[in-house]
């Protein structure tokens, strides 16, 4: 008997946080911070566990950290890219991007998930298996993804909800944005960043105008990080990062962080022209309350457009019916507006949108 509990991440957009307990173990999956400024998970009544697990290192599910000893400071389990980011002197031990290793005395099976740098689900071999998606993408150009086994148990990414525009109409209602410019797209360096720049040189247009932080992403994903990336991809991006010019006045397609505009070059950008009407303001990804993002998009300086890089609805129940589900956590989402869509989506499996769950 095993007993998954949803701490965070479940019923609405927060940070990830699952706890997984076992008779052989305790764990948690993800630790996470925001989006929206200053929420963590309330790990108050968590007590001590074995180890925390990350499926990859973006804030809402590697932000938490400050909390560590709240729940006895265990080591940290994450993939060797996602090690590297880590803040110095952090317990950390490594998670195959696509293998199996025993974590506190459990077997965890990973597989690279199509979404961020060193980003991987996790199933952990416990009463027929669960298996936690984190954050993933299956229409990436750029990010590998490898197909996830058997599971009783599954934490889905449900952050779009009932959304089912795949990427390839999406990118129609961004090739004209990207023509007409000059256009600052916010983005996340370690994750779409990268794969609209390479978007952009593989459609035929200019280098797009970066910041530091991108490059240097870009430079990972060409050498060190490469293992996560689709085949044959790393020339274009280390072409890229060599290249791509400079973000130094308002000019063609920019891209940089970070995604809310709350910190980084977008938000030194953002906030040198946000009084301006040219250049124009696109973001691409969630729009935290309380954010520039939020304020931009609401006053009519910036647009939306979304950029996929969560499944759509459909995507999620071929994965639901492929390991064969009995029990789905749709994660990251909002259960008020998308439960009865979900329940018949995932038909005949039981889906749970809070609390706790035995299995």
């Amino acid at each position: 008997m095993a007993r998954l509990t949803a701490i965070s991440g479940l019923g609405g957009k927060g940070p990830a946080c699952f706890l997984i307990e076992t008779r052989a173990a305790r764990l948690l999956l993800d630790l996470g911070y925001g989006p929206q400024p200053g929420l963590l998970p309330n790990v108050d009544g968590v007590g001590k566990v074995d180890a925390l697990l990350l499926s990859h290192g973006h804030r809402d599910h590697a932000g938490g950290f400050e909390l560590l000893g709240k729940v006895g400071n265990p080591p940290i389990y994450a993939t060797d890219i996602v090690r590297r980011l880590l803040p110095a002197g952090t317990n950390s031990r490594p998670l195959p991007l696509h293998g199996t290793t025993e974590v506190a005395g459990l077997q965890v099976t990973t597989g690279r998930s199509g979404h961020a740098p060193g980003g991987v689900w996790l199933h952990i071999a416990v009463d027929g298996g669960l298996l936690y998606m984190g954050d993933n993408s299956g229409e990436s150009i750029l990010y590998a993804a490898d197909a996830p086994p058997p599971a009783t148990a599954i934490i889905i990414d449900a952050s779009y909800g009932a959304y089912e525009t795949p990427l390839s109409e999406c990118t129609k209602k961004f090739d004209p944005v990207f023509d007409a410019g000059p256009v600052l797209l916010p983005i996340p360096v370690a994750g779409r960043g990268p794969e609209i720049a390479l978007y952009l040189i593989r459609s035929g247009r200019a280098a797009p105008h970066i910041d530091d932080a991108l490059r240097a992403s870009l430079t990972r994903l060409a050498a060190q990080d490469s293992p996560c990336l689709k085949p044959g991809i790393t020339p274009e991006l280390a072409q890229l990062a060599a290249n791509a010019p400079a973000i130094e006045k308002p000019a063609g397609v920019m891209l940089a962080g970070i995604a809310d505009a709350t910190a980084g070059e977008a938000a030194k950008q953002v906030a040198a022209w946000e009084h301006q009407t040219t250049p124009a303001i696109v973001f691409s990804g969630y729009l935290p309350p309380g954010t520039p993002a939020e304020r931009l998009t609401t006053s009519g300086r910036a647009s939306y457009l979304r950029w996929n890089v969560h499944p759509r609805l459909a995507e999620n129940a071929r994965l639901v019916r492929a390991v064969g589900a009995q029990i789905v956590l749709p994660a990251f989402g909002d259960a008020a507006r998308h439960r009865q869509a979900w329940e018949t989506a995932f038909a005949p499996a039981r889906v749970v949108v809070s609390g706790s769950v035995e299995f």
